[in-house]
């Protein structure tokens, strides 16, 4: 069993069963809108973004909504390990009275 599940076009597949999933190929990072659920990413983001994706330095789009744009702007940091890591402490600890 893999530890990841590819969805790409021909092309995309190809060059990744060719080369392996290289961070100089990436150019878009996708975040989708989900509410807390976007928190459990937050270890694969401090990973991607602070050891990963700095080894092959490249122009990126980020895309995000709702808690993926909140994700995409913790990336943009200038530590992203510890932007994650705050942004998952202060959306956790919100409190709302009524």
């Amino acid at each position: 069993m893999s530890a990841l599940n590819f969805h790409a076009g021909p092309r995309a597949l190809a060059r990744i069963r060719a080369h392996g999933l290289r961070a100089q190929d990436i150019a878009v990072i996708p975040a989708a809108a989900g509410g807390p659920k976007g928190l459990i990413f937050q270890s694969l983001d401090q990973y991607v973004f602070g050891e990963w994706l700095p080894k092959s330095p490249r122009e990126r789009t980020l895309i995000g909504s709702s808690i993926g744009a909140w994700r995409m702007a913790a990336a943009c940091q200038r530590d992203p390990v510890r932007a994650f890591e705050r942004l998952g402490a202060l959306y956790a600890g919100q409190r709302y009275t009524s």
